[in-house]
């Protein structure tokens, strides 16, 4: 094996391409934390989650933490605003489970998340509920019916 020539500029070689790695990882991380910072300003609380610890502490307080509650809106599924407001009422009510209310689940108690006012007892009765509670601001705690 043939000797290696300028072998002594080799660790000073990958010591600069190291430091480089470092300096262009750091840019890359303050470029991330700005956008980052920016949309928070832009969009605070864009899931409504703030909003929601506000609406659902009275239904909160009245379920167990290891409880299981329905889901009943006025929201059709295939609706943009449906996501993000099951996903407040799921973040805001955890560790409870959440389940949109069909067929297949009926728990004994269910959220009601509506976004207009609305015969809130006609649409909890159209799936086998009756009015609990309500909590105001389109907040429903509904209980199922016994047959």
């Amino acid at each position: 094996m043939p000797p290696v020539e300028n072998g002594s500029q080799r660790p000073a070689l990958v010591t600069a391409a190291c430091l480089g790695a470092a300096v262009l990882a750091l840019f890359g991380a303050l470029s991330s934390y700005q956008t980052s910072r920016t949309y928070a300003e832009q969009y605070p609380d864009a899931y409504g989650a703030a909003r929601g610890e506000v609406r659902f502490a009275p239904v909160a307080a009245q379920i167990p933490a290891n409880g299981v509650l329905g889901y009943i809106t006025d929201l059709e599924g295939s609706q943009s605003a449906f996501a993000p407001a099951f996903l407040a009422a799921q973040y805001v009510l955890a560790p409870r489970q959440l389940l949109v209310v069909n067929a297949e689940n009926k728990p004994e108690w269910a959220l009601g998340n509506f976004s207009k006012p609305m015969d809130f007892a006609a649409a909890g009765a159209a799936l086998g509920y009756e009015v609990a509670r309500d909590a105001g601001n389109g907040v429903i705690l509904f209980h199922r019916k016994v047959s």
